[in-house]
């Protein structure tokens, strides 16, 4: 029988290989840590010293927010329309227009019998409509000019032409129930939109929108615009509440919009969630935004670095723009949380937190350790293999 024995050298001569891979090995770990935390880590924005270092360089204007700018940020809490729509003369309900029935009804004395009476003496003479160029026309008493003229003004004019006719007669004019030139058009969101007659009851502006009701989920942000004479104004829902003088007279041909304001700012960097946040009422703060998007990251802001970047104003004609001015907020005082709770933001704007410093070391630390783990792992894969062809063949 023929034995083989291995020889008494082997297990040094292993021993001697193992010792190589094993320093390749973890040479190999320590430098893939040095390269990773010699490269740009994964961040979300600038921080606090680049914000600073691009003031210094005039890219940006760095602001730190202050009482004066916070009143500054504000917008009136009640808007008006312009005086021209809330001039009383210009109601225009009085005046007639094309579209307006009027009645017409003698009553004749001394029974002359120019106009055919009902058993009572009553003479009425129907329900004629305004046209389109301002004219009425009356059975026997011919054609008036009607447009512009007020419902008194029309009864002295028939009273004069019917003096020729019958002596000593009495006249009533009145506007016709079922034919309206007085009309307003209410549309956008709302329950029942259309076309609206303007009334001796129902001829201000807060008549039409009850009548056409809109839908109220947040009055603040319902915009109620008026188009008038190819001018237009608006106001929001809640200001005809607020102020009476907005509540104006309507005049035909008037066309009213409701529809949703709906303007949003963005937010950015370490918040409980990024995107775009709805701007959901007037004086909508800088605090209002960050509680709706959660609020900072405890684990990566830096409350000392919480941004308002603002749009860059266009410079003057033949000149370049003017520089974006950014807004720091400074949450670790308390005086300026205040001062973020009223500080207004505005559609276009945006909020960015940035990373505080620490979070930069422990992302070194974390990549470190994750690669020194991988170089553990293969000098044990590099023992275990070693170790397995060591053994005795027989």
């Amino acid at each position: 029988m023929q034995m083989n024995v291995p020889a008494a050298g082997v297990p040094a001569a292993a021993a001697l290989a193992r010792g190589p891979w094993r320093k390749a090995a973890l040479t190999l770990a320590l430098l893939s840590a040095l390269t990773l935390s010699g490269c740009q880590l994964p961040r979300s924005g600038p921080m606090l010293s680049e914000m600073t270092g691009a003031h210094d360089d005039k890219d940006v204007i760095v602001m730190p927010v202050s009482r004066e700018l916070v009143q500054a940020s504000k917008v009136p809490e009640v808007s008006d329309f312009p005086e021209r729509y809330r001039d009383l003369t210009q109601a225009g309900f009085d005046s007639l227009v094309p579209g307006d029935g009027i009645n017409v009804t003698v009553w004749e004395r001394g029974g002359l019998g120019v106009f055919a009476a009902d058993p009572s003496g009553v003479s009425n003479l129907g329900n004629q409509e305004i046209d389109r160029n301002g004219n009425v026309y009356f059975p026997i008493l011919g054609k008036f000019r009607a447009a512009g003229l007020t419902l008194a003004q029309l009864h002295d004019a028939v009273v004069a032409r019917l003096s020729k006719l019958v002596v000593g007669a009495d006249v009533s004019v009145t506007r016709a129930a079922d034919a309206r030139g007085q009309m307003v058009t209410v549309q956008g969101n709302l329950t029942k939109p259309g076309m609206f007659p303007i009334t001796q009851t129902s001829q201000r502006l807060s008549s039409a929108l009850a009548q056409a009701a809109p839908v109220q989920t947040n009055p603040e942000q319902l915009i109620i615009s008026l188009r008038r004479d190819n001018q237009v104004a608006s106001v929001r829902l809640s200001d005809i509440y607020r102020n009476q003088n907005n509540d104006i007279l309507l005049r035909a041909g008037d066309v009213i919009t409701a529809y949703d304001s709906r303007e949003y700012l963005t937010v950015l960097g370490a918040a409980g969630m990024q995107g775009r946040v709805a701007i959901s009422k007037r004086n909508y703060t800088v605090l209002d935004a960050l509680a709706d998007s959660k609020g900072l990251d405890d684990k990566t802001a830096d409350p000392r670095s919480v941004f308002l970047f603002t749009p860059a104003k266009a410079g003057a004609p033949g000149k370049p723009d003017m520089l974006p001015v950014v807004y720091q907020f400074d949450l670790t005082r308390p005086e300026q949380v205040a001062l973020a709770r009223e500080f207004s933001v505005h559609e276009g704007q945006a909020i960015y937190i940035s990373d505080a410093p620490f979070t930069q070391v422990q992302k070194v630390l974390s990549a470190f350790r994750v690669t020194m783990s991988a170089g553990f792992s293969a000098t044990r894969a590099i023992d275990s293999d070693s170790g397995g062809s060591s053994g005795v063949s027989q």
